[in-house]
């Protein structure tokens, strides 16, 4: 497939594309073997077969990886037959264990290769300790000890969490026995939460996510950050579990809707009018909320809300939210400067309407999921291409970037790896060749585990992932290897790119900081 550089890529229809979490070699589940799953039984088959292609059956031996902590995922996992532990390692530095890829002969040809590459495993970001010393996972149905194991059956269902709310797995899971497992991707998981054929289905994940997830998730938002335990236990109790599709109106301006929205999945526009036209605010991502103004001041919305992909909110009325932060003034006095802030974005849009521009560009094309974006300042570059030179002196005489890509205003934004906060490329790598590091931006690609198969490249919704020929000492044959930018990790200096720029054209910008894109983009 040819791609238009940093232009959002339509996914593949069929096995093994952008939007599926499996491999070519996964073939659908019949619909009479669907049929023999407790949620699908009773279903049509014209809703099952639109299910279809987003289900795979597959078996796993024992001490077989099935998920590993700090990967993302987007599948669930029902375990039909067998039982799988789920094993909360690393806190006590044991490394866990690789995914075992399947193919002819090819295990065997990378077991001395994981056998000298060290898993570097991010912190989970899904956990809550309890009083027992338990850990409770987002995004399975159980509590462990740290260092410990539980057990998972027949007819568990695990890994739901991280493939809706888009949450790095919380822990390992290994097959204990020979497990058989159904696959259902994150496609065909929002269909049946959506469909009332399904309302069994979701009601079980919505308790599931409020019993075990919503509390840890709430005191993630810094407004909940010093609520006691009576009032989190009250907002989890009493919020609604809402979706929208993308395109979405969450929330009119002007509506007299009273309710507190906390994002909990997928990316928000804030709007507001202005002529004919809406200009863009800001946006909310994952752990951000709205709904102050309509709390404090009672009036209608000032702005309006509207979904920019599949997004999954937690909505809390106005009279619930002031019950359960009743004796908790602080919050009232938080929501008070965050009200202040938001009226003063949507005066500077006003008056700006060039900072509305951009960051309805940073929509558009994505770039509102970097962390770390490469964008060159056309006004100052000359075109010398140091900032090339530079990477591929770095990188052994293979450049990580290409300098063209898409162009707005006098702004450039390369053919370079954004950092994603959600790295789809690391889902469904059939050898974990790709990692982030504890504490890090950088997603990267090692390239003795890298087998060519090209499944990062296909799921890169930006087309930022390239591949090169190169002579694969672990396969002992010539791959198409993934690269991409990892921001020179192991350079002390930092990214090659900006310090060899002579021009100062050439910076990077987290676009999580919508401040920092507002003031950089309109200098």
């Amino acid at each position: 497939m040819t791609r238009r550089p940093g232009k959002p890529v339509t996914p593949d229809i069929g096995r093994g594309g952008p939007d599926s979490p499996f491999y070519p070699y996964d073939e659908p589940p019949s619909l009479d073997e669907l049929r023999s799953y407790p949620f699908f039984t009773e279903i049509a088959d014209r809703l099952l077969s639109k299910l279809q292609p987003n289900t795979a059956e597959r078996i796993y031996e024992p001490g077989e990886t099935i998920l590993r902590m700090g990967e993302y995922s987007d599948a669930a996992f029902y375990i039909a037959k067998g039982s799988v532990e789920v094993r909360l390692t690393g806190v006590e530095g044991e490394p866990p264990p690789r995914l075992v890829p399947k193919g002819p002969g090819l295990a065997a040809r990378l077991a001395r290769v994981f056998k000298r590459v060290d898993a570097q495993k991010p912190p989970s970001s899904a956990r809550g300790l309890t009083p027992e010393g338990t850990v409770v996972l987002s995004d399975m149905p159980v509590e462990v000890k740290p260092g410990g194991t539980v057990e998972l059956g027949a007819g568990e269902l695990f890994g739901e969490m991280s493939a809706l709310s888009r949450y790095p797995i919380s822990a390992d899971v290994v097959a204990k026995t020979r497990t058989k497992c159904l696959l259902i991707a994150t496609a065909a998981l929002r269909k049946m939460l959506q469909k009332k054929e399904f309302a069994a289905f979701k009601e079980m994940i919505d308790e599931r996510y409020r019993s075990r997830t919503l509390g840890s998730h709430l005191r993630r938002v810094d407004l909940f950050a010093e609520l006691d335990d009576e009032a989190v236990n009250r907002l989890r109790d009493v919020a609604e579990l809402a979706s929208f599709e993308p395109g979405a109106i969450i929330v009119e301006q002007g509506a007299s809707d009273d309710s507190f929205y906390l994002v909990r999945g997928g990316f928000v526009k804030v709007g507001v009018r202005s002529g004919a036209g809406d200009l863009a605010v800001t946006y909310l991502r994952k752990g951000d909320y709205a709904g102050e103004v309509a709390l404090l001041l009672d009036e209608p919305w000032p702005f309006s809300l509207s979904a920019l992909e599949h997004v999954e909110l937690v909505k809390v009325s106005r009279a619930e939210f002031e019950a359960a932060i009743a004796r908790h003034p602080e919050v009232q006095k938080l929501l008070w400067e965050v009200v202040v802030e938001r009226l003063k974005e949507r005066g500077f849009a006003a008056r700006n309407p060039l900072s509305s521009q951009y960051l309805q560009m940073a929509m558009d094309t994505g770039l509102i999921h970097g962390e770390s974006v490469l964008l060159i300042d056309l006004d100052r570059c000359t075109r010398c291409d140091d900032c090339v030179r530079g990477c591929t002196d770095t990188h052994g005489g293979l450049p990580r970037f290409i300098r063209e890509g898409i162009k707005y205003r006098n702004w450039s934004v390369p053919t370079a790896c954004y950092q994603c906060t959600d790295p789809v490329c690391m889902i469904g790598c059939p050898t974990g060749a790709i990692t982030r590091p504890i504490g890090t931006a950088e997603v990267l690609i090692n390239s003795d585990t890298c087998i060519g198969c090209g499944n990062c490249g296909r799921r890169c919704p930006w087309g930022n992932i390239i591949s090169i020929e190169y002579d694969s000492p672990t396969l002992g044959r010539q791959i198409q290897l993934a690269t991409k930018c990892d921001q020179c990790y192991d350079r002390h200096e930092g990214p090659a790119c900006v310090q060899m720029c002579p021009h100062d054209a050439a910076i990077r910008i987290n676009f999580k900081e919508v401040s920092t894109v507002i003031g950089t983009l309109t200098r």
